[in-house]
């Protein structure tokens, strides 16, 4: 910090008293006699004028210090936006919700689904019903993240296939991420766009950016979109239960 000097030179003009003689005129009386005291003015001390500056200077006011929050104050109090989604997926016991899922590639849609999604903490188990326009289940996937069973419109399994190799096909893996959304976002770049709208990228392997959009009151992400080069796939969570139980047979007993 550079330090001011402040040098106030104070210039003080010394009064002469000038006593100024005229000669005495013949036909002027010449007076002999000494004035009085009373009558002789003594010179008053002349007071040397002192400036503004002299003036000793008012003590500092102490300064207002304003706070202000920075996000990283914000992130150890818990409330910034990724926070309170890590918060938010801890505390996810159970999940039911119904879902639309659209992609498009150069901005024709390409394919469409739409059905509900359960999710069990405990367990590890979450079911995916992809049904048809009218509401029927026209196919159903179970998993407890290790294997996974396909079910057909009537509840029978048709297939079977570990977790990552049916995961790695589908086009917004970020759907099936309930419960882990720490993880998630350990293993992107995060930019928060807006409190409820973060972007995610990658922090290795292929480029994408994947958008969350959260809802204000919880942080639930309600809206998922991944945006990979020209193919863009964008699923929409509605009519959403937290934590609330779900049925036993819910998982069709696949997993205890």
């Amino acid at each position: 910090m550079n330090r001011f000097i402040n040098n106030c030179g104070i210039a003080v003009g010394a009064v002469m008293l000038f006593a100024c003689t005229g000669a005495q005129s013949p036909e002027m009386p010449v007076v002999t006699e000494e004035p009085s005291q009373e009558t002789v003015s003594q010179p008053r001390p002349v007071t040397p004028a002192v400036k503004p500056a002299d003036t000793p200077p008012a003590a500092p006011q102490p300064t207002q210090i304003i706070k202000v929050e920075t996000p990283e104050k914000e992130q150890i109090a818990g409330q910034s936006p990724v926070e309170r989604l890590k918060a938010w997926d801890k505390n996810l016991h159970f999940l039911r919700t119904d879902f639309i899922q659209n992609s498009s590639f150069e901005r024709v849609v390409i394919s469409r689904s739409q059905g509900t999604l359960f999710y069990d903490q405990a367990k590890h188990a979450l079911r995916l019903d992809t049904k048809d326009t009218d509401g029927a289940v026209i196919q159903s996937a179970v998993t407890d993240k290790r294997k996974i069973f396909i079910l057909d419109e009537k509840g029978k399994e048709v297939s079977q296939l570990s977790w990552q190799e049916w995961q790695q096909g589908q086009p917004n893996q970020a759907l099936f991420d309930f419960g882990n959304y720490t993880e998630l976002l350990s293993r992107h770049h995060v930019k928060v766009i807006r409190p409820d709208f973060l972007a995610l990228t990658p922090k290795e392997g292929e480029e994408y950016t994947l958008y969350l959009t959260l809802r204000p009151e919880d942080y639930f992400p309600q809206g998922i979109k991944l945006v990979s080069g020209d193919m863009v796939t964008q699923a929409e969570l509605t009519h959403i239960q937290q934590n609330k139980p779900l049925p036993q047979a819910t998982f069709g007993g696949f997993f205890k």
